[in-house]
């Protein structure tokens, strides 16, 4: 059963909760106009903090009783393709950003209805509904294939599929506030003033071009270089993040 809800609004209605519950601040991502500029972030020389990258996908939720899964798991469940198949240097692309010691994650719903995204919205549990799934702890995906995610309600692994390999490394709703504030306590943090801001962007550069060579992905990263003393560096980075990493790009501040 495909979702009833959209992309845009299920990240709208968890940033509204990152922001105004939990004081993420925004580079880019989708707020309501309620929000108002006091949410996006203002590079600061004196605070320390981290970014997090997030790739919102949305699950199909499986009800069929001729699920590949269903023997094995049970029904019902969701399920989120990571990659199409020979697209696999997508995901080896956020496995890199996350080796550059950045909190990277895809990012889904345990919820598919309307009625279920306002009813989180509203109790103001879309995090808690959330679960977070680390690249590097997906691990490397069969080339040529469709590499599909399958997670349930209440359940504290998924099935990476083909293979039906059990991945470990999720976190469920509030389990991400934890690893950020181990970030803080082990001083994997550091200042996002402008110049820090950008240099990310550059090092994101080089990181997209080992990947990808074409002469119209070179000519697409030198355009976007450009820009980049032309724009502010948060602009910089977020455009750098949603444009060829498809993520949403946050940073929490101590």
């Amino acid at each position: 059963m495909k979702p009833e809800i959209t992309d845009i609004s299920y990240s709208t209605a968890l940033t509204f909760e990152l922001v105004t519950r939990y004081d993420f601040f925004t580079l880019g991502a989708p707020t309501l106009p309620s929000l108002g500029k006091e949410v996006i972030y203002k590079p600061n020389a004196n605070a320390k903090g981290t970014v997090v990258f997030l790739q919102y996908r949305l699950g199909d939720h499986i009800v069929g009783a001729g699920s590949s899964l269903k023997d094995q798991w049970g029904i019902p469940y969701y399920r989120f393709p990571i990659q199409p198949k020979k697209k696999i240097h997508r995901h080896e692309l956020l496995m890199n950003l996350e080796n550059m010691n950045n909190p990277v994650f895809y990012v889904a719903p345990e919820f598919h209805t309307i009625g279920g995204l306002y009813e989180s919205l509203m109790n103001r549990t879309v995090l808690a509904n959330s679960t977070f799934w680390s690249p590097l702890g997906i691990g490397v995906l069969t080339a040529k294939e469709k590499n599909i995610i399958s997670y349930k309600h209440n359940t504290q692994y998924g099935i990476l599929e083909p293979g039906n390999i059990k991945i470990e490394h999720l976190l469920k709703g509030e389990m991400l506030l934890n690893v950020l504030k181990q970030r803080f306590e082990t001083n994997q943090t550091r200042v996002y003033d402008d110049n820090n801001l950008a240099l990310l962007g550059d090092q994101m550069l080089e990181n997209y071009l080992k990947l990808f060579h074409s002469t119209r992905e070179r000519k697409l990263i030198d355009d976007i270089a450009v820009s980049r003393d032309r724009i502010e560096a948060r602009d910089y980075l977020s455009l750098i993040s949603t444009l060829l990493y498809d993520c949403y790009v946050y940073i929490v501040t101590t």
